[in-house]
C-alpha cells in the first residue's frame, strides 16, 4: 500500500505549478513551498531527502549519485521527483484538512510512536546538521497519516460501480488469415471449421494464417470485433470478421472466466477510484495558491548527508497505512 500511495503522489506531479502563485504571499529563506497556509520548511524537506539518501545509498553506495542517465546524474532525476513529491503530498495534506481530517487518539499515538523512532536514529549528529526537530518530524507524520485518511476517502471508499458484463474475460481461439490468402480461402476455412473440421485439418497446409488462444477483455480489439465475439456461445465460431491486414475467424472457449473478471473487475475499479483521485487532486490544485522557492531547493546535493546517521521516514510508516 505504501508504494502505490508513493507513486501515485509521484505519477500525479502534472497537476502542480512548479513556481510562483498568485497574491503578495511570500516564502522565507528557511521555507521550500507552501500550498495555501500550509508550508514546507527547509528542515522538514529534508526529513525526505535523507530518506532517499538512505535508501539508495544502502543498496548501491554513495556512487550511485553521479551515475550519468540520459537526462542527467541519478542525483537530479531523485531531486526531480523529491520536490514532485512534496508538492504533492502537501496539496494532499492541504485536501485532507479542507475535508475536515482530523487524527483520531489512536492515530496520534502511532504519529507519536513514528516521530520517536525517527527521532532516536537521527541523534544529536544527525539533528545539529539539519536543523529537524522533533515536533517537525511528528508533523510530518501527522501529514502523511491525515494523506493516508484523504486517499481512503477519495479513492477507496469513493463509490465506483462496474458490472460483470463490462469487465467480463473470455477464452477464444482466433484463426487470424492474411488478406493475401484471400476471402474466398477464409470463407472455405470458416465452412470446413463449421462442419466440424479440426483447426489443424481446416488450416493444413496455408501459408499466412495463424491460430493462437487469448484471454480477452473488452477494450483490446476493435468496437466490431468485440459486439460479434462477446455475443458468441460456447464452442460457436464466429463470421468472418475483416480488419486492416487481415480476416479473423473466432471461435469462444468460454464466454465467462470466473477468476480471471474477478480479478479484471477489480482492476477496473481501482482505475475508476484512481480518476476520482486524479479529478479531486485537480480541482484542490485549481482552487489553492502553491508558490516554491527555487533558490532555496537548488542550493543543496546528497553528499551533504555522507557521514550522518541512516534515517528512513517510512521505515516507521506501517502504523498509519491501514
Amino acid at each position: 500500500m505504501r508504494k502505490r500511495a508513493l507513486c501515485l503522489l509521484l505519477t500525479l506531479c502534472l497537476l502542480l505549478t512548479a513556481c510562483g502563485g498568485k497574491g503578495d504571499f511570500s516564502l522565507r529563506e528557511d521555507e521550500l513551498l507552501a500550498v495555501g497556509d500550509i508550508v514546507c520548511t527547509w528542515p522538514e524537506a529534508q526529513i525526505y531527502i535523507m530518506s532517499q539518501y538512505t535508501k539508495y545509498t544502502s543498496s548501491y553506495g554513495p556512487g550511485i549519485w553521479n551515475v550519468q542517465l540520459a537526462d542527467g546524474t541519478f542525483e537530479e532525476y531523485i531531486r526531480d521527483g523529491l520536490l514532485d513529491y512534496l508538492e504533492l503530498l502537501f496539496l494532499t495534506d492541504y485536501g485532507a484538512r479542507e475535508a475536515g481530517v482530523i487524527l483520531s487518539n489512536a492515530e496520534q499515538s502511532s504519529v507519536n510512536r513514528a516521530a520517536e523512532a525517527f527521532m532516536q536514529e537521527l541523534g544529536d549528529e544527525g539533528r545539529a546538521a539539519t536543523g529537524i526537530t522533533r515536533d517537525l518530524v511528528e508533523e510530518a507524520y501527522a501529514r502523511f497519516a491525515r494523506a493516508q485518511i484523504f486517499y481512503r476517502q477519495t479513492m477507496v471508499d469513493g463509490y465506483v460501480e462496474v458490472s460483470d458484463e463490462e469487465a467480463r474475460v473470455i477464452s477464444v481461439q482466433i484463426v487470424e488469415i492474411e488478406h493475401r490468402a484471400g476471402y474466398a480461402e477464409a470463407l472455405r476455412i470458416k465452412d470446413e471449421l463449421e462442419d466440424g473440421k479440426s483447426v489443424s485439418e481446416a488450416l493444413r497446409g496455408n501459408d499466412g494464417i495463424t491460430v493462437r488462444k487469448e484471454n480477452v477483455v473488452r477494450g483490446t480489439y476493435g468496437e466490431e470485433w468485440e459486439t460479434i465475439v462477446f455475443a458468441l456461445k460456447e464452442g460457436r465460431w464466429s463470421p468472418i470478421i475483416p480488419a486492416d491486414t487481415s480476416y479473423y475467424l473466432v471461435q469462444c472457449v468460454s464466454p465467462y472466466l470466473v477468476e480471471e473478471t474477478a480479478r479484471h473487475k477489480a482492476e477496473m475499479e481501482r482505475s475508476l477510484r484512481e480518476e476520482n483521485l486524479d479529478g479531486v487532486l485537480n480541482e484542490l490544485a485549481d482552487s489553492v495558491q502553491v508558490i516554491y522557492n527555487p533558490g532555496r531547493w537548488e542550493k543543496w546535493s546528497m553528499q551533504q548527508y555522507e557521514g550522518l546517521p541512516a534515517v528512513n521516514f517510512y521505515d516507521h510508516t506501517g502504523e498509519l497505512i491501514k
